[in-house]
């Protein structure tokens, strides 16, 4: 028998037997010390102060203890199957609301308390908070069986309930409905499930039984346990609850954690590294299109683990948590990403052993917007003034950034072009040229920018505006530099990062000292 059946056997048999031999549902507890403990716990859980937690493990025990020994009172059977839920999760939901069902169709006449108002609002408790559960960021294919029987139940449920209290009944059916769509968007999906729990029980008798770590033989052995214990209980937080920080946080820590250096790589920024087959890659974004994003979490998730070079990944990550809502899910990503490229520099550069990019260009631009403002300041304007107002180029490429990630790089190209064919004089074209290059640069499309640059560093110093145009023209051979340091060198790149080299030595020395 497994856990799940064992579970849900062992609070219908709670509930089974009378109190005492000659009453059932035994008396009203509404006034003894124990039920008021019980209600003081849980009105801690509206408590102002943020430190003060709900004990679910007591509420569990002490709710079990009144329902065997005192009293069948459905108040308290509500506070039992939510303390179920918190502690043991969907299969402890599961117990719970199979123990509700069994009450309210065989005892409801017995049942405590007697009065119908009171018996709703046990149940007006309960259901605001399984609604907030029952949401589409909970992974279904790897639970498949269990949310059907949850189905069952809550059906069964809103059935009686609506037999015993008529109109007054508490509305059940539109999170039925709600489930029932849940599962049958999850049954399209012909995967097989998971078997996380076996999985994370026999890494963890692996790692329990290992001995003390005396070499680096032991500390790779044990370091593979820990990855691997660490797949398996990330997936089954994330089975839970596809937006746990918890899991994204570990998950990234264990796989970026022995990655300190850029792989070996050719000229051409080509390693030996295999990237994810192109099948799966299809699949992955049917799904997303589908709109199965938690299910999609959990795959993600593992295929990241076990390619942590494939970075695109982790951006179809942060949109599928995007597209759940999650915030504080999306920024642990992001900041997490950050930390890593800011300790391997240069390695979402590389691409795959085929010439496929560990990031594409969709990921480098959203590394650009969303990932590594996290770890240094943002760009200087492209022109200092000393008012509050800014040129229009500096505004509308402001915008321009704001815009590249979710429009493309296209379409913020295009609106800058048209920007540019409306100027008025030379000068509004170059800055207006200047933003091009510098939204390409942003989207990581150094070959794009540094033509741009040449370009315009060309055109100061043929007109000898470099001394008119100073802070400009340092911050144009600042880019140019960059870009040179980020793309495969050849004889006449190298002469030209070198010729750059020595005017940043000559005007700003401390930029040249910041680089090395």
């Amino acid at each position: 028998m497994t856990h799940l059946d064992t579970l849900s056997e062992r609070y219908l048999h709670l509930v089974k037997g009378p109190v005492s031999s000659d009453n059932y549902a035994g008396s009203d507890v509404r006034f003894s010390e124990e039920f008021e403990a019980l209600e003081a716990q849980l009105n801690s859980e509206r408590s102002v102060l943020k430190s003060v937690n709900v004990d679910w493990l007591k509420v569990r025990e002490e709710s079990e203890s009144i329902l065997r020994d005192q009293s069948r009172d459905l108040r308290v059977a509500c506070w039992l199957t939510w303390a179920l839920y918190k502690v043991e999760a969907f299969p402890g939901l599961l117990a719970g609301m199979g123990m509700l069902r069994y009450l309210c169709e065989y005892h409801w006449s017995a049942l405590h308390p007697v009065k119908h108002r009171t018996r709703i609002a046990a149940f007006a408790w309960l259901l605001p908070r399984l609604d907030k559960v029952l949401v589409d960021d909970v992974s279904m294919k790897q639970q498949f069986s269990l949310f059907q029987r949850l189905s069952g139940h809550l059906e069964a449920l809103d059935g009686l309930l609506r037999q015993h209290l008529g109109d007054d009944a508490p509305l059940i059916l539109p999170t039925c409905r709600r489930l029932a769509r849940m599962l049958q968007a999850a049954s399209q999906d012909e995967s097989k499930p998971m078997t996380i729990a076996a999985q994370v029980k026999e890494v963890a008798t692996q790692l329990f039984s290992q001995s003390s770590v005396d070499n680096e033989k032991d500390a790779r052995k044990a370091l593979n346990t820990q990855q691997d214990i660490t797949q398996s209980l990330c997936a089954w937080w994330l089975k839970q609850k596809a937006t746990d920080v918890r899991a994204l946080r570990l998950n990234r820590t264990v796989i970026w954690l022995t990655l300190d250096a850029v792989p070996v790589s050719n000229a051409e920024r080509i390693t030996a590294i295999r990237g994810l087959p192109i099948d799966r890659l299809n699949q992955y974004k049917e799904r997303f299109e589908q709109s199965k994003y938690a299910d999609l979490i959990v795959d993600l998730e593992l295929s990241i683990a076990r390619s942590p070079f494939w970075f695109d990944g982790q951006r179809m990550v942060w949109e599928s948590l995007q597209a759940l809502n999650a915030d504080l899910s999306m920024r642990e990503v992001e900041v997490q990403f950050a930390l890593f490229l800011q300790r391997v520099p240069g390695i979402a550069e590389l691409r795959f052993h085929d010439g496929v990019p560990f990031a594409d260009d969709a990921t480098q631009i959203w590394i650009s917007t969303h990932v590594m403002p996290h770890v240094i300041s943002a760009q200087p304007e492209l022109v200092q003034d000393n008012t509050d107002v800014q040129p229009a180029w500096n505004v509308v490429l402001n915008e321009m950034i704001q815009r590249l990630h979710k429009d493309g790089l296209k379409s913020v190209v295009k609106e800058l072009t048209l920007q540019l064919k409306d100027a008025k004089s030379e000068r509004e074209r170059f800055f207006w040229q200047f933003s091009i290059a510098r939204i390409c640069l942003r989207a990581k499309k150094y070959d794009l920018a540094r033509v741009q640059l040449e370009l315009l560093d060309q055109q100061l110093e043929s007109e000898g505006l470099e001394t008119w145009e100073s802070e400009v023209f340092l911050e144009i051979s600042r880019l140019l530099y960059n870009c040179h340091e980020k793309l495969p060198s050849d004889q006449t790149s190298r002469a030209s990062k070198d010729k750059i080299y020595r005017r940043l030595c000559k005007y700003d020395v401390e930029t040249v000292l910041n680089k090395t």
